[in-house]
């Protein structure tokens, strides 16, 4: 049987830019002032985070690996008793090609090799189905991780997080991945983690 192998996430940047501009009522009706707009755009403050260390360090990435590989070992050996039984079928078959008419045995191979087929798509199916639930659990940690991200930028106040791959030298303070890791974490203790597994779309 055939491992399944995890697609690694793909690199994103993260661009918070939150800019607060306050008018006086009475200027409500006077057109935008270039200095003002200018002031609003400033980017003052700056942080980097590793998205996609974050995700493969957190806690919740390890629990979703471990059920995953549960249902691969599970399928493995489903399909390994499958493949025994295949390959006796396959025995038996040949010890009756000298035994009966051509036409007959014609027929117990065509069905032979349907059987095989069918046990091809469904390994091929259940690898998919393991695949997809997976992505679509780190989709989920994926989308926490960049609202811990959001809340921290509010907090901080920060205008501008840059994915830590863009920013070739930076100031150690600047990195916030080591919170929010922690911060992650904690989101996700407590959560019941569960693999989906559904049938892939046809393609």
């Amino acid at each position: 049987m055939q491992v399944l192998n995890y697609l690694k996430p793909t690199t994103l940047m993260i661009a918070l830019v939150m800019a607060v501009s306050i008018a006086p009522a009475g200027w409500a009706q006077s057109p935008p002032d270039e200095t003002q707009n200018s002031q609003s755009m400033e980017v003052r403050r700056i942080a980097l985070v590793d998205l996609d260390g974050v995700l493969r360090a957190a806690d919740a990435n390890g629990r979703v690996r471990e059920l995953l590989d549960g249902q691969r070992e599970k399928f493995q050996e489903e399909f390994r008793e499958i493949e025994v039984d295949l390959q006796q079928n396959e025995r038996d078959l040949l010890a009756k090609r000298e035994l009966i008419a051509k036409e007959e045995y014609d027929k117990l191979v065509t069905a032979f090799q349907a059987r095989v087929s069918e046990v091809q798509k469904e390994i091929q199916y259940k690898r998919q189905s393991i695949d997809n639930a997976y992505q679509k659990a780190l989709g989920d940690i994926r989308t926490l991780a960049i609202e811990v991200i959001t809340q921290i930028a509010a907090e901080r106040k920060i205008d501008l997080i840059l994915n830590r791959d863009s920013s070739v030298m930076f100031l150690p303070h600047l990195n916030i991945s080591k919170e929010v890791l922690l911060r992650l974490n904690d989101r996700t203790k407590d959560a019941r983690i569960q693999i989906d597994i559904k049938k892939p779309v046809a393609q």
